[in-house]
C-alpha cells in the first residue's frame, strides 16, 4: 500500500493530465453535434462488433457442448447394442440360423411439452399409437431413464416423468447387483432419493444406480443416478440415500421410447398363473 501511495504521488500530474483530458473530450463531443453523433455511431459499431464476437464465441461453445453430449450419446448407445439382443436357443424358439434376437426395440420420439418444477411432472411427445407406442412403455434418452408412457392418442404420448410423486422404479446398485428403489421427493429436479437400502451394504458417493429389469417398463442396466451421500436410519431396517440423476430433465429434447419385444408373451405367461 505504501509504494502504491508513494507511486500515484510520483506520477500524479499524468494522471491529473488524463483526467482533464477526458473531461474535456466529454465537454467537447457534448457541445457538438457533428463529433457526438460521429461518437455515437463509433460506439454503437464497437458495441456491435464486442456483441457479436460474444454471440459467435457462445454459440461456438454450445456447439461444441452439443456435440460432446451427441458424441456420449452415440458411444452409450453402440455399448448398449448387445444388451438389447435375447440370446435364445434355435431348436426350441427359433428357425432361424441365428441365436440372437432383438428383445427390445427403441422408438425415436420429439419432447414437445416438459415440466420440472411441479410435485407432479409430465412429458408430451410427438408420437403416439400410430407409430406403435402403448401405455407402460419406458422411455429413456440415450441410455438414461426420463419416465413412462402413461396415456396414448393417435399422435402423441403423454409420459409420467421420473419427476412424479407416483414414480417409483425398480433399481439396483450397478457394483454388487444389490436391489434398491428409487423416488423422487419433490424440489429439485436434480436429486432423488434411494430407499430399501440393506443395512449391510456399504454405499459410497459415486455409486451408480441403474434400472433393475424387473418391471416390465425398462430393460436391466438403464442409468437413473449416482449416489451424494448415505442417510443412516438407526430405528429402522433399511437406509435411504440421497442420489443425483444423470438425466438433465429441465433440457430434454429427443427421447426413446421402449418396446419390449416379448411383452404380450410375458403377460400371457403370468395371466395363466393368476388363473390358477
Amino acid at each position: 500500500m505504501r509504494n502504491l501511495i508513494l507511486f500515484f504521488r510520483k506520477n500524479y500530474f499524468i494522471f491529473l493530465f488524463l483526467l482533464l483530458e477526458v473531461v474535456s473530450l466529454i465537454f467537447f463531443f457534448r457541445t457538438n453535434n457533428y463529433q457526438n453523433a460521429a461518437m455515437f455511431d463509433w460506439t454503437f459499431a464497437i458495441s456491435g462488433v464486442i456483441n457479436s464476437t460474444y454471440r459467435d464465441i457462445t454459440e461456438y461453445f454450445s456447439l461444441k457442448r452439443t456435440n460432446l453430449i451427441l458424441s456420449e450419446e452415440n458411444a452409450i448407445l453402440q455399448a448398449r447394442m448387445p444388451e438389447a439382443l435375447y440370446l435364445t436357443d434355435t431348436v426350441v424358439f427359433s428357425r432361424s440360423d441365428s441365436l440372437l434376437q432383438s428383445e427390445y426395440r427403441f422408438i425415436n420420439a420429439r419432447v414437445i411439452s416438459n415440466t420440472t418444477n411441479r410435485r407432479n411432472n409430465f412429458q408430451m411427445i410427438n408420437k403416439g399409437a400410430l407409430h406403435g407406442i402403448e401405455p407402460h412403455m419406458g422411455v429413456i434418452i440415450g441410455n438414461k431413464i426420463v419416465g413412462q408412457v402413461v396415456g396414448v392418442s393417435r399422435h402423441f404420448s403423454w409420459i409420467l416423468s421420473m419427476l412424479h410423486k407416483e414414480s417409483k422404479i425398480s433399481a439396483k446398485f450397478l457394483k454388487n447387483n444389490q436391489l434398491v428403489s428409487v423416488e423422487w421427493p419433490g424440489g429439485d429436479f436434480r436429486t432423488g432419493i434411494v430407499k430399501e437400502i440393506p443395512k449391510h451394504l456399504l454405499v459410497l458417493p459415486g455409486d451408480t444406480i441403474v434400472t433393475s429389469g424387473n418391471s416390465e417398463v425398462f430393460p436391466n442396466g438403464i442409468l437413473i443416478g449416482t449416489i451424494e451421500h448415505l442417510n443412516e436410519k438407526r430405528d429402522e431396517n433399511f437406509n435411504t440415500a440421497t442420489l443425483t440423476f444423470l438425466t438433465d430433465f429441465n433440457s430434454l429434447g429427443y427421447v426413446e421410447v421402449v418396446v419390449d419385444m416379448f411383452r404380450e408373451e410375458k403377460e400371457q405367461l403370468k395371466a395363466s398363473f393368476k388363473e390358477l
